[in-house]
């Protein structure tokens, strides 16, 4: 049970300074169109597909993971051998979009939502959704996008936190 509690948001120090996106994070549902000045002043739109993962994630946030721990499955292990179900990230939240605007933060992963593990020191886009519990779960292998793989989606969340 201890790993449980590992799982809960650890609140950053009281001397880290927020950053402007997390004072700014908030609902990116509330505003469908983002203005992109740096393109003639056309109004464009939140891709669909990015709008939904938003507004279904409670923490939208690129994340330096700092730690990677096994989820083990004590009924199902047997002696010589550990069942896991799956993994505990701790991190360093880079930018938060939308969320609680804490530095240090921990989610969980099952291998049943998905069997790629995240590896220690890269940076990830995460999509995180509380559980019956109230612990950060990614639900899915979408719900964690590497950095070199995010462009695209950091752009269109810069572009509507500075719309």
């Amino acid at each position: 049970m201890a790993l449980m509690a590992a799982v809960a948001v650890v609140a950053g120090c009281a001397n880290e300074r927020v950053s402007d996106a997390a004072l700014h994070a908030g609902n990116l549902e509330a505003h469908p169109a983002v203005s992109d000045k740096s393109q003639g002043g056309s109004d464009l739109p939140l891709d669909e597909a990015v709008s939904r993962r938003v507004a279904e994630a409670e923490l939208v946030a690129k994340v330096r993971i700092t730690g990677v721990h096994r989820m083990i499955d004590h009924a199902l292990s047997e002696p010589g051998m550990m069942a896991i179900l799956g993994y505990v990230y701790s991190g360093v939240a880079e930018k938060v979009w939308k969320g609680e605007s804490a530095r240090l933060l921990a989610f969980r992963q099952t291998l049943d939502d998905c069997e790629e593990k995240l590896h220690e020191g890269e940076q990830y886009l995460i999509f995180a959704s509380v559980d019956t519990e109230g612990r950060l779960q990614l639900t899915s292998c979408e719900a964690a996008v590497a950095d070199g793989e995010a462009e695209n989606l950091l752009v269109q969340l810069d572009r509507y936190l500075q719309g």
